[in-house]
């Protein structure tokens, strides 16, 4: 549902995400087994860094300043693009509890986004997730909830800021067959649903709503004191009420590298394959790899080196055109210069690749997007940063969506 703006509330809304630095971003860790897309973000260990402790219950609070600055093309348009100073904030709470027989690990926080000029783009929306863990002896059943609203681009094929929902409802049983060991089966149901959002004459709702039924089950254990490896193997399907001619079964298969953060190398790497079949025979079913990397090295405590790849299937709001792979890439730099002062440069390239239907040729489309940034680091481990960032997209089949993007802005990620 659209929210409605007054005057007022726009003001108020601008003045919060300028004035109230005070609460920190989610912290990043192992995700839990077992768990969904929304509760595989929860942390899975208690936090220990921005924490207000007590006894049992732990508190992350925070805010992140996304941007505070200037957008030269708000609609991503190829021709008369438009111009217009936008802040974006979320300030957020992580809350961990751990007792005998119970874990408890959730996170709430608000997206506030404003734009002085196109007010109808201003929005407000949630995120929300939880997840319980019942520790009796070996065994744990796991239940998990979570559901986010947002009016965001839900992905570089749509310029669209979409109204779109997501809710999962996860649960399973694992069983711990070691200190460093366990397994577990769960079933996850994801809902995906846009409402009054439209790209190139198309309704999103019509084209990309459904449900998601995944069920999984795996194996996790500790290769070494900091590094964890998970295997996995689940069917998932895709129900469209408005279109079930996309309705879709997929079979995976994957494994996960985890680093905790004491490593040289930190964050996680998964490789997988995916076996894919649309209820469509038109559609071509796609049997091949799939990727998740996100790792990050420390030189000489000077500079961090990080990377990320992924590689999978995305449903396209065209329906003629069923899905297409995306295949991106991201390299980040940051080097010290003295003091609390850094510099950091990035560099982000994505493939989509198209013609996955009898009939229609294969064809790509391109993002690119390049930025940099000086950062002041403050004390509790936190970055203030003035940064520059240019992007553009390129379709050879539809010039009408090719554009070029340049945004300057403020952004901080602040903690207790």
């Amino acid at each position: 549902m659209r929210v409605s703006w007054q005057g007022r509330l726009a003001c108020w809304q601008l003045l919060l995400v300028v004035s109230l630095i005070g609460w920190s971003t989610e912290a990043r860790a192992q995700a839990s087994v077992g768990a969904g897309p929304l509760t595989s973000m929860l942390i899975d260990t208690e936090p220990t860094v921005g924490v207000l402790g007590m006894g049992p219950v732990k508190l992350a609070p925070g805010i992140t300043i996304r941007e505070i600055g200037t957008d030269s093309n708000v609609f991503d348009e190829t021709e008369n693009p438009k111009h217009d100073f936008v802040a974006a904030g979320t300030p957020d709470l992580g809350v961990f509890v751990r007792t005998r027989f119970v874990k408890l690990s959730a996170y709430g926080g608000a997206e506030l986004t404003y734009y002085h000029t196109y007010t109808k783009e201003r929005s407000v929306g949630y995120v929300a997730r939880a997840r319980v863990d019942f520790l009796l002896s070996r065994l744990f059943p796991f239940v998990g909830y979570g559901q986010t609203q947002t009016r965001e681009r839900p992905n570089g094929e749509i310029d669209t800021r979409a109204e779109h929902m997501t809710t999962e409802e996860s649960g399973g049983l694992g069983f711990q067959i070691s200190e460093t060991s366990n397994i577990y089966a769960s079933a996850v149901r994801t809902t995906t649903h846009y409402s009054d959002a439209f790209e190139s004459g198309v309704e999103l709702g019509q084209s990309l709503s459904r449900y998601t039924d995944d069920y999984s089950g795996g194996a996790r254990t500790a290769l070494t004191p900091l590094t964890t490896l998970t295997m996995r193997g689940g069917y998932r399907q895709d129900l469209f009420d408005k279109e079930p001619t996309r309705n879709a079964d997929s079979r995976y298969l994957d494994g996960s590298f985890s680093f905790l953060p004491q490593a040289s190398i930190n964050g996680s790497a998964t490789f997988g394959y995916l076996d894919y079949k649309a209820v469509d025979p038109s559609v071509h079913p796609f049997r091949g790899l799939t990727a998740a990397v996100e790792v990050s090295y420390s030189l000489f405590e000077m500079a961090r080196l990080g990377f990320t790849a992924t590689r999978s299937l995305e449903y396209s709001f065209y329906v003629t055109e069923a899905y297409y792979v995306t295949n991106s890439f991201n390299l980040t730099y940051n080097h010290r210069l003295g003091g609390a002062f850094d510099a950091q440069v990035h560099g982000s390239w994505s493939f989509f690749d198209y013609g996955n239907r009898e009939g229609v040729p294969a064809h790509r489309d391109t993002l690119d997007l390049v930025d940099g940034g000086l950062g002041y680091n403050l004390r509790n481990s936190t970055r203030v940063a003035l940064n520059y960032e240019y992007s553009r997209r390129r379709a050879p089949e539809q010039a009408e969506r090719n554009y070029d993007r340049r945004r300057i802005f403020l952004s901080w990620a602040y903690a207790f």
